[in-house]
C-alpha cells in the first residue's frame, strides 16, 4: 500500500510539474519563433544594403569615367562642347 501511495504521489507530483512548465516552455518556442523571423527580416535587410553598397561603387567607379561624366554634364547639366549644335525635338500636347 505505501508503494502504491508513493507511486500515486510521484505521478500527481509529475502531472503537477508539467502543468506548471508547459506555460514557459510554451513561452521559450514563441521568444525562439519571434527572434528568428527577426533575424529572417535582419538578413533580408542585410542583404538589400549589400546590393544598395554594390551599386553606388558601381556609381562611383562610372563617376570616374570620362564617358560618364560627359553624359552627366549633357544631360544633368545642359553643357555641350565647343562648335557644337545641340537640336533638342520638343513635341506639342494632344488637343482634345
Amino acid at each position: 500500500m505505501k508503494r502504491i501511495n508513493g507511486f500515486f504521489l510521484f505521478i500527481v507530483l509529475g502531472i503537477l510539474a508539467i502543468f506548471l512548465y508547459i506555460p514557459r516552455i510554451y513561452s521559450g518556442y514563441r521568444t525562439l519563433d519571434n527572434l528568428k523571423n527577426e533575424l529572417k527580416t535582419s538578413t533580408i535587410k542585410t542583404e538589400n544594403l549589400q546590393d544598395e553598397i554594390k551599386d553606388l561603387d558601381h556609381q562611383l567607379d562610372d563617376s570616374n569615367n570620362l564617358y560618364y561624366i560627359e553624359k552627366f554634364a549633357r544631360n544633368k547639366l545642359n553643357m555641350k562642347k565647343k562648335n557644337e549644335t545641340i537640336y533638342r525635338v520638343i513635341y506639342e500636347e494632344e488637343q482634345d
